[in-house]
């Protein structure tokens, strides 16, 4: 008991993982390890005529190894079907299958891609690659990346980005949305998280929509390393709920906020995956909570451009 105790002043008292400095935003040919350089597909296919829905959907696709499932699953379930845009968050690329996952996963629901790299996976095999995605039936530019301060949390130290694309909507540079894709770290308290998405939110003009796998534990962590009790215990504030609140702070509609976990830990279900929109009307929201092809559940949200 004095163990937990322990455990539990110290989340108490804000003891956390030592957070390093944010990045800034790069360029694909800024990025100097070539295997971490973005695969751009760009316009390779006829954009649709711009409509008067903009669907985008946000979805950890755990690995992505399952690409037929996968894209079976965004072309027919009910939430997920006729999505202009997709984050994808977990997709990996493997030497010897024909090709990045993401790139296979566009090509079958004929989609532009951009793939970028977070950090190779020497683990899973030479050459293997793991990071973020965004697909797009209309054409894409200015892709960017950047590194997310890195979180030193005792084990599985790893480094994470945020994926910035261009989604040129109906091929009219006047209809230019900015997408921001992002999957934050484990383990972090409740302002480290914050600390570590605020960067990658702010400075992006109208429209702009930012989404992904938040990690939104409602826990506080001793030294990045042992959850303590739920945070709301602690603080009555968990990390879901303090996103919501800086995003909507920063002019972000949160449509997603509302539409309950995406995930099933082992001793609760918890909301980690989210969608936030500026400068676009949001027409609805909804979550594929039938969608088994992944240990997420995927959100999307319908936008009209203003």
């Amino acid at each position: 008991m004095r163990a937990i105790a322990a455990v539990a002043a110290m989340a108490a008292a804000g003891c956390g993982p030592e957070l390093g400095a944010p990045g800034v935003w790069l360029a694909p040919d800024e990025i100097v390890d070539p295997a971490l350089r973005p695969e751009v597909v760009a316009d390779a296919y006829p954009p649709p005529a711009m409509g008067e829905r903009l669907r985008v959907v946000s979805f950890n696709v755990h690995f992505g190894e399952d690409v037929a499932g996968l894209a079976d699953t965004l072309a027919t379930h009910p939430a997920l079907a006729g999505a202009d845009v997709v984050l994808l968050q977990e997709i990996e690329a493997h030497p010897g299958e024909g090709g990045s996952r993401a790139a296979r996963l566009a090509a079958a629901l004929a989609m532009n891609h951009v793939y970028a790299p977070a950090r190779l996976e020497p683990d899973a095999g030479d050459g293997v690659t793991h990071g973020l995605a965004v697909l797009s039936r209309h054409p894409l530019a200015d892709v960017a990346v950047m590194e997310l301060a890195r979180a030193e949390i005792g084990f599985n130290t790893r480094r994470r980005i945020a994926l910035a694309v261009d989604v040129v909507v109906g091929g009219d540079p006047a209809a230019t949305v900015r997408v921001v894709d992002v999957h934050l770290d484990l383990r972090l308290g409740v302002t480290d998280r914050l600390r570590q998405l605020r960067p990658t939110v702010v400075d992006h003009g109208d429209p702009v929509i930012v989404g992904g796998d938040l990690n939104t534990i409602p826990w506080a962590w001793a030294e990045g390393v042992v959850p303590s009790l739920p945070a709301q215990a602690i603080t009555d504030f968990d990390a879901a709920v303090a996103i919501d609140a800086m995003m909507t702070g920063l002019g972000y509609a949160a449509p997603t906020s509302a539409l309950g976990p995406t995930d099933e830990l082992p001793v609760v279900d918890v909301r980690l995956d989210s969608l936030y929109p500026r400068g676009l009307d949001v027409l609805g929201a909804a979550i594929g909570d039938d969608v088994t092809v992944s240990d997420h559940l995927p959100v999307s949200v319908d936008l009209a451009l203003r």
